[in-house]
């Protein structure tokens, strides 16, 4: 599987497991989810590309760690708003 189909892969499952809620937007449960629908994913070549991918998308923006104040870190994650909300200054 080439990069950006591997990619956007790993950025779609992300996204439907995050909608579930913290016990689903871990690392792990992305992982394990795209791991099955990868072929070859026993190769540890394979596994290093879905890692690349995950780690992309956290350095791209598209993912942030954290999902809530009650789980700040990894594993936990969410999706960013991509149109921040500042407020004006006088």
């Amino acid at each position: 599987m080439d990069y950006e189909k591997l990619l956007n892969l790993v950025y779609e499952v992300a996204t439907e497991l995050s909608k579930r809620g913290p016990g689903w937007a871990q690392q792990a449960a992305v992982l394990a989810e795209v791991s099955k629908k990868v072929p070859n994913a026993a190769d540890v070549r394979v596994q290093q590309q879905i890692l690349t991918c995950w780690h992309d998308l956290f350095r791209e923006g598209k993912l942030s760690w954290g999902y809530d104040l009650d789980n700040v870190e990894a594993p936990f994650f969410h999706l960013p708003d991509r149109q921040p909300r500042r407020s004006k200054s006088a």
